[in-house]
């Protein structure tokens, strides 16, 4: 009886530290200074619309990369604070009939991101693109 109690509190123990540790990863904080991130934004055609060079932040949060470069990129701010991205200096991503879809691609350093822009993070050296992309 001893053993199964015990048993039963390193398994709640595990998943109790297994739960806390997927949040903290989820919820890391932006305060992380990176140095020589740019950003560049890529139309359906694959010429380069937006080049902003290499800088240094004080955030690693790409949200908050993006908004300190806003006046450029001409995200609206609703989107920012979503996280979800369908227009890029006044570009919009359309929903249409097949054939006619296009959307945004969000890439750190060549590949796509698993999570939104809200989530991400980025290291020294990187390249925060979108690339409008014809859809299926």
């Amino acid at each position: 009886m001893l053993r199964k109690k015990f048993f039963i509190i390193i398994v709640i123990l595990a998943i109790t530290l297994t739960t806390a540790a997927a949040f903290m990863a989820c919820s890391s904080p932006c305060n992380v200074p990176v140095e020589n991130v740019s950003i560049v934004i890529i139309g359906a055609n694959g010429e380069t619309i937006v080049e902003i060079e290499a800088r240094n932040y004080s955030v690693n949060c790409v949200h908050l990369i993006l908004q300190q470069n806003n006046d450029v990129l001409q995200i609206p701010q609703s989107q920012l604070n979503g996280g979800f991205i369908t227009i890029i200096y006044g570009i919009e991503a359309i929903w249409g009939e097949e054939g006619s879809q296009y959307w945004w691609v969000f890439e750190i350093d060549g590949e796509m991101s698993p999570v939104g822009i809200r989530d991400a993070r980025v290291n020294d050296n990187a390249v925060i693109s979108f690339t409008l992309v014809e859809g299926f």
